[in-house]
């Protein structure tokens, strides 16, 4: 006979389904209590796709039994007629961590049939989402205000970085007056999360989908839980020890784009002269003697931005939101033209988002106010954290004087928190669970030699470069070669990595200077 607690707990959603509001008292639900309830999604066409969408209620932390409980929720997706059944369900790990859930892809006309539709044809799809963050409760989240320097100052870095804690703090203190122990918001907890959903839902074995902190996420599953993983597809690779991102690492990135720009004809005449890498170095030790100040045109009036050494060394990175306009970037950079970049950090003092593409630090240096992420966030990448030796690697790599400091959220912000999981867990570890990495080699956020490392510790691979791969590696891929995309989803549907080749290549839209 079904849980009462269940069967209340279905009703509930059906009702809230149907808009109708509700004021629920009741006691904290049991740990691992879960329940799933019908949906249906609107297609393109007009019509109807049935799908599930549930709670698990987990242990906060499992070490700590008689502890609060949070949810997770899960979403299921049944496969075709046309499937193979004797596939394992593809549970997909968002990355980040900061998955929002599935509700604004559900409801956007086509999110559906892009990004669900094409992995029923080969199997179940079962999406698991983060603890603590977006639809996954509680999800505390501070709104406040950074301070402001004016543009035509020098950032106070101190005072921002001091700002910045203090907020983490606020915001640790919410969690903790909910009762809930952060400690336990770690990717090993994250991981029991996913075997327990397995179980629940019936499934004997699983094939792990995930990239960027979903392929970190996913390596804790085959690391603790390898009885459960049939094989996995793995991209943007975020090993164990590689939640901060290797500053020399993402300087190769710019280095490949550089050595392509240079050979090409569109910037044929512009390169300065010993190559645009040696032009940023130029660049960024000018700039630091001998700043510069651009007055721009705003809808406030004129307003004059300092180009110094800090500012100098983000805007190496490039502002106009894609590599293929990088080199463009740099030029105008390198020949004083100030007055697009100028005008983008304008931009983005005026907006709470970050528009810049890559240039992921702008709300640090000239945003005048922020929401915050989630606690949750950083103790999830807190938990895993860095070796005491690879950090003092990086920060004694030379590439830190050219792009700047990269790991800074996480230097300041992982102080406010003390659930890291030690070195033990920093260890790569060997598995012969099947798998398929697939990386880029544009990939700004988790560099291409992260997956060269961990090559060697997986033993039953196959490994795909994805020449000129951004983040997102796999589905550019996929979008590109038809071929190839057959070939992933016949290694998820029969193990059978035949037909997967070694190299993909993505096409670049090169932007002219002008």
């Amino acid at each position: 006979m079904t849980n009462p607690f269940i069967r209340r707990l279905t009703l509930l959603f059906a009702l809230c389904a149907t808009g109708v509001a509700l004021r629920v008292e009741a006691a904290a639900p049991a740990p691992g209590s879960f329940a799933m309830y019908p949906i249906r999604i609107v297609l393109e066409d007009g019509g109807f796709h049935e799908a599930e969408r549930g709670i698990f209620y987990a242990p906060a932390n499992r070490s700590k039994p008689d502890g609060r409980v949070v949810t997770v929720e899960v979403y299921r997706f049944r496969a075709s007629n046309s499937a193979n059944p004797d596939a394992p369900p593809i549970f997909w790990l968002p990355g980040g961590p900061r998955f929002s859930g599935l509700g604004g892809l559900l409801g956007e006309p086509g999110g559906f049939e892009r990004e669900i539709h094409p992995h029923l044809d080969h199997a179940d799809l079962v999406v698991v989402s983060q603890r603590g963050i977006g639809p996954s409760q509680p999800s505390t989240i501070i709104e406040t205000t950074t301070p402001q320097t004016p543009l035509d100052q020098p950032y106070d870095d101190a005072a921002a970085s001091a700002a910045y804690r203090a907020v983490l703090a606020r915001e640790r203190k919410a969690w903790e007056a909910q009762g809930v122990d952060l400690s336990g918001f770690a990717v090993d907890e994250a991981a029991a999360d996913v075997n327990f959903v397995r179980a629940a839902l019936g499934y004997e074995k699983i094939v792990v989908w995930g990239g960027s902190f979903g392929s970190h996420w996913g390596m804790a599953v085959m690391r603790f839980h390898p009885e459960i993983v049939e094989r996995a597809v793995l991209r943007a690779m975020e090993g164990p020890d590689h939640t901060y991102d290797h500053p020399g690492h993402i300087w190769n990135v710019y280095k490949r784009v550089a050595e392509e720009a240079e050979a090409h004809s569109t910037f044929e005449g512009f390169i300065p002269e010993g190559g645009l890498a040696k032009a940023i170095e130029n660049l960024v030790a000018k700039v630091a003697i001998v700043p510069a100040r651009v007055t721009v045109r705003t809808s406030e009036g004129p307003q004059t931005v300092l180009i110094d050494g800090t500012i100098i060394r983000h805007l190496a990175r490039g502002y106009s939101g894609s590599l293929g306009a990088w080199p463009s970037d740099i030029i105008n950079l390198y020949a004083g033209n100030y007055g697009k970049a100028a005008v983008t950090l304008v931009r983005a003092r005026q907006t709470s988002a970050n528009q810049l593409g890559d240039y992921r630090e702008t709300s640090r240096f000239r945003n005048a106010g922020r929401t915050f992420l989630t606690a949750s966030y950083f103790a999830l990448d807190c938990g895993s954290g860095i070796s005491a030796e690879r950090l003092a690697a990086y920060d004694a790599n030379p590439a830190n004087q050219v792009i700047g400091e990269i790991n800074w959220k996480y230097k300041e912000g992982c102080k406010e928190f003390d659930n890291d999981m030690g070195d033990a867990f920093r260890q790569n570890f060997e598995t012969d669970i099947p798998t398929v990495i697939v990386h880029g080699t544009w990939d700004l956020s988790t560099p291409y030699e992260n997956a060269l490392e961990l090559l060697p510790y997986f033993k039953n691979r196959k490994f795909v470069t994805v020449k000129r791969g951004p983040h997102g590696s796999l589905r550019a891929a996929m979008e590109v070669s038809k071929p190839f995309s057959d070939a992933i989803y016949k290694f998820v549907s029969t193990g059978d990595m035949a037909g997967i080749p070694d190299e993909v290549e993505i096409p670049v839209e090169w932007v002219a200077p002008r």
